[in-house]
């Protein structure tokens, strides 16, 4: 002790004087903590009173809505079918069966018409026999014609025989004649739920009065309290009035059905005419406050008797507590100081013996390992070590001996059993002659758990270059949240294609039952954290789902043991909503700064994934409209060369047998067999007209058309077409639809969808038929090859057959395709259509479901200019009789049986014909009998050059040389978009006899 410290009998009075102020304090500060006390509890059961109404205002506001949208949903469906006299009993008996089922707070719900029966209840059907003319609400009702929504007194129900309150509204609308109600019929024990999870005590009571004095609920119940009449009490005659809530005491109160002292908070509902009343008995409050007073007391009492002995106690051995004072005082502070030194430091530090045996730990290393400085020390290392270390211990402490100091890694177990990573620096020191080990262990939880959580964002990042599907890559993510933050469970939602809902992606940890559960959950304010956090664009974070309003009423969570969520929305790096990340806790669990980076990094890869799978899916979707549009156009070129081939074949056909008809006398029996080959003929060329429509070598008569007057005009043809079980459903636009279109192919489509369309169709069934104007953007042309940006015209086609599955949607287009039977179609109806909107530049678009049936697009260019009308009247000249007139033509035709046909037909109609099999030779007779060449009769296509150069280069010879074209297709030599040029002689191969030699005819002259 230092020099300067009083004499002993200093010492001593000053101690008295101490001893003397501290019991004094002791008193007092007894004294003061048990009023203050006191008075803390009160106001504690002030809020809690507070906290209580108001949750029970909130609560009763929202039941009382909830039910009286149920009346209004009820009224709107009984005056919508036009009174309660029209509307199915059984119909509305389910209604209201469904709604009660909605909405937990509705005990019933029942409706009654004007002469007080009941018509039907939510209960049972049919509705028993219950008559509430005498009730007072009827009366009520009866004799207020202007009364709107009521809540009834608390009445003995009929239907259940249990206590119950009514929310009313009557059928009439106000100021009508009476027509009856309907009510909703709260159960008692629905508002006693909200007693019995609130902590009110013994003898505390909740209570919902209405506004004129009348109780509705009092819980717990007092006998005759629906009876009683409560507005002479002091809530309704200085409370109420002043103020729509509050608190107060009431220590006495005569008219109060609770007769002892109670603390009281009330709140009136801002919609309706009721009043939440919650009251906490003070006898009950202070009940454990007195007790404790009393032993604080008895505490208070003890401590100063034991003050004053120990103080006796200390005067005896002061005198010898002195004399080894100064002596251990210098000691005592070195230790001090050593010992804080150690315990301040952040690191962990021990020290152990050669054996492994811990003698000294600082606080850290107690935090760290969550053990007792006690339990530590004389603990073996090995009993402190995970098993694959506890082996390599005494092997690490020889060579530690040997080296005299090391650092490296290794790991303790806490006093949970978990692995603790650290970070070792020890080395061998000495402490009275024996060898001891300083150790200084470092945490590097942190640090291991970073490359954990690097190892496993690259091993995604991998995952995601490799092509790993949408699904699996959300997987990794949510597994790689879930092992690093023990007892986390996550899920992954996605936006659907409506972008109203989240649809289920990934949640391994999480029940089946549950991921259906919230499988189109909805996007919006108060959905769930998921919803709400989409609903946001932000984080939302439910600490405890029990007791949260986003959660109030969705079971499965509680099911499955959900404590706690957050969610966080996936952005996409454009700002577009993908999903949500949501992380779930078994107990109520609030994120750390940690948590919250790992849930953004965590969404951020989400969003990654999410982004690259759909940029894949985009793109394999674009190159299969991309591979099929090509197919379809290889298909097409096919078709064309086909048909010109078909028809070099049919033209010696129809040639030929008319001419064996022409000679043929009347009557002779193989006229008939002619005429039946003329007639196949025909059939074969419609098919090549089909098979040019698809390849797009079809001449055209373009002109500006209104496709509303299309097909209002051909409505009645196709009336005739279509099985009259089928309805036809015309919806032309509001204003004119002009395109730039030949109308007899437009029609063409409107004929073979139809007929498709009655072919989908097995029984009844209906066609609409729709026109209007849109505008395709730079977005929807890209993702639709073919098809380029601006105004078009729509026509659109749907029908309510079987519909089709993706792999018939891949072929429809292609010709021969069909899933007809054998017999029943050509196939060529679908790829007609597709080969008109083609070369018309327009663009078709199909939508099927297998079941629901399809709808056709077909967008066409709009015309620039009004709609061309044609000229009506106008008399046709009849043909010429056919005459023989001289003339030299020189015929060029690669095809030996037409050119053989051509040049006969041509004799024998008194012409002299000079032919040519190649256009070189063609050439060469016309230098030999220029002078007398009128007319060059030509196929188009031919090897060494085409017909339109063979005549360029004669007419060098010949100037005054006409021409006649001959083809089964043009292959746009004198065609522009399907428009046969002006001023060019073309003959469409198959030809007839007659339409051959008119136009010869009709060159020459």
């Amino acid at each position: 002790m230092p020099a300067y410290v009083p004499t002993i009998s200093k010492f001593k009075s000053r101690i008295r004087i101490v001893v003397g102020l501290l019991l004094a304090a002791v008193v007092c500060i007894s004294a003061w903590g048990i009023v203050s006390e006191r008075q803390a509890i009160i106001n504690t059961a002030e809020r809690q009173t507070e906290g209580y109404a108001r949750a029970l205002a909130e609560h009763s506001e929202s039941a009382f809505g909830e039910s009286d949208r149920v009346l209004k949903d009820v009224l709107h469906s009984i005056r919508r079918e036009g009174g309660l006299e029209r509307l199915r009993q059984e119909d509305l008996f389910q209604e209201l069966r469904r709604l009660v089922a909605d909405s937990p707070q509705i005990g019933s719900l029942f409706v009654a018409d004007r002469h007080g029966n009941m018509v039907v209840n939510s209960i049972d059907f049919p509705s028993k026999k219950i008559n509430v003319a005498d009730r007072d609400y009827f009366r009520y009702y009866l004799n207020n014609p202007k009364a709107d929504l009521s809540i009834t007194k608390p009445v003995m129900s009929r239907l259940v025989k249990r206590w119950r309150f009514n929310l009313i509204r009557p059928l009439n609308k106000p100021g009508e004649t009476y027509s009856g109600l309907v009510a909703v019929a709260f159960e008692v024990k629905y508002f006693k739920r909200f007693f019995s999870a609130a902590s009110l005590g013994q003898h505390g009571r909740i209570a919902l009065i209405r506004t004129d004095g009348f109780p509705l609920v009092f819980e717990p119940y007092i006998e005759n309290a629906y009876e009683s009449d409560i507005r002479k009490t002091k809530l309704f005659r200085e409370k109420l009035p002043v103020s729509p809530s509050g608190t107060f005491q009431v220590e006495k109160d005569p008219n109060a059905l609770d007769k002892s002292p109670h603390i009281v908070s009330y709140q009136r509902l801002s919609r309706f005419p009721v009043v939440a009343v919650v009251s906490l008995n003070k006898n009950d409050i202070l009940a454990p406050w007195s007790r404790k007073a009393i032993m604080q007391s008895s505490l208070t009492l003890g401590l100063c008797l034991m003050i004053i002995v120990l103080t006796r106690i200390l005067f005896r051995h002061l005198d010898r507590l002195l004399a080894t004072q100064n002596s251990l005082h210098e000691q005592q502070e070195q230790v001090r100081v050593k010992a804080a030194q150690i315990d301040a430091a952040n690191d962990a530090i021990l020290l152990l013996d050669i054996e492994g045996r811990l003698l000294q730990a600082n606080n850290s290393f107690c935090k760290l390992t969550g053990y007792a400085q006690e339990e530590l020390i004389g603990k073996l290392l090995h009993d402190i070590k995970p098993a694959e270390l506890a082996a390599r211990i005494n092997p690490n402490i020889k060579h530690l001996q040997q080296r005299g100091k090391e650092t490296f890694e290794s790991a303790y177990l806490t006093r949970n059993g978990s692995v603790l990573p650290v970070e070792i620096s020890a080395q061998v020191i000495e402490s009275n002659g024996k060898q001891l080990i300083l150790s200084i262990a470092r945490d590097i939880s942190e640090r291991k758990r970073g490359e954990l959580r690097e190892r496993a964002r690259l091993h995604i990042l991998e995952e995601m270059a490799t092509g790993s599907s949408l699904t699996e890559l959300l997987q990794h993510i949510v597994s790689f949240v879930e092992q690093d933050y023990e007892g986390a469970l996550c899920s992954v939602l996605l936006v659907d294609d409506s972008g109203n809902r989240l649809r289920h992606g990934a949640a391994p940890s999480l029940p089946d039952f549950y991921n259906q559960a919230i499988d189109g959950l909805r996007i919006a304010e108060g959905i769930g954290s998921c919803g709400t956090a989409a609903h946001r664009r932000q984080r939302v974070v439910v600490e405890d789902i029990e007791d949260h309003p986003f959660w109030k009423g969705f079971k499965p969570a509680r099911e499955v043991g959900l404590r706690s969520c957050w969610s966080e929305p996936v952005i996409s790096a454009e700002g577009d909503l993908l999903g949500t990340f949501a992380v779930y806790h078994r107990e109520p669990h609030s994120p750390a700064p940690p948590e919250i980076k790992l849930i953004e990094a965590a969404a951020n890869l989400a969003s990654i994934a999410i982004g690259r799978c759909r940029s894949d899916e985009q793109r394999k979707h674009l190159e299969a409209q991309l591979h099929h549009v090509q197919r379809i156009e290889a298909v097409g070129q096919l078709a064309g060369g086909i048909a010109h081939d078909f028809n070099n074949l049919l033209t010696p056909i129809f040639i030929y047998a008319d001419m064996i008809q022409r000679k043929l006398p009347d009557g002779d029996p193989l006229t008939k067999k002619t005429k039946g080959i003329i007639s196949a003929a025909n059939k074969a060329r419609d098919l090549t007209k089909q098979l040019l429509s698809f390849g797009r070598k079809q001449l055209l008569t373009m002109k500006a058309v209104d496709l509303n007057e299309i097909i209002a005009t051909f409505h009645d043809i196709l009336r005739r077409t279509i099985r009259e079980n089928i309805a036809i459903d015309m919806q032309p636009a509001s204003k004119g639809v002009v395109i730039w279109a030949d109308r007899g192919q437009v029609e063409q489509i409107l004929l073979n969808l139809a007929v498709n369309a009655q072919d989908a169709i097995a029984g009844n069934g209906k066609i609409v038929v729709e026109t209007g104007h849109v505008v395709i953007d730079n977005e929807y042309a890209r993702q639709h090859p073919g098809m380029q940006p601006g105004p078009y015209a729509l026509l659109a086609f749907s029908d309510s057959g079987c519909g089709m599955g993706d792999d018939t949607l891949s072929h429809i287009f292609e010709p021969f395709f069909t899933t007809k039977q054998i017999g029943h179609g050509t196939g060529l109806g679908l790829a007609t259509v597709y080969g008109i909107v083609k070369q018309h530049e327009g663009y078709i678009a199909v939508n099927s479901r297998i079941g629901e049936g399809t709808v056709f697009r077909i967008y066409l260019p709009l015309a620039k200019g009004p709609v061309q009308v044609s000229e009506e009247g106008a008399q046709l000249e009849a043909p010429k009789a056919m005459t023989r007139v001289g003339g030299t033509i020189l015929v060029v035709e690669d095809n030996e049986m037409v050119r053989t046909m051509t040049v006969e037909l041509l004799e024998s109609s008194g012409y002299r014909v000079i032919v040519a099999e190649l256009p070189s030779v063609a050439q060469e007779l016309a230098i030999q009998h220029g002078d007398v060449i009128e007319l060059l009769v030509t196929d188009v296509i031919m090897p060494e050059m085409n017909g339109q150069e063979l005549y360029e280069t004669i007419c060098g010879t010949i100037p005054s040389l006409m021409v006649l074209y001959m083809s089964g297709y043009t292959n746009e030599l004198f065609v522009h978009k399907g428009t046969l040029e002006e001023n060019i002689n073309f003959l469409q191969k198959p030809f007839t006899t007659e339409r051959f030699l008119e136009r010869v005819r009709q060159m020459l002259e």
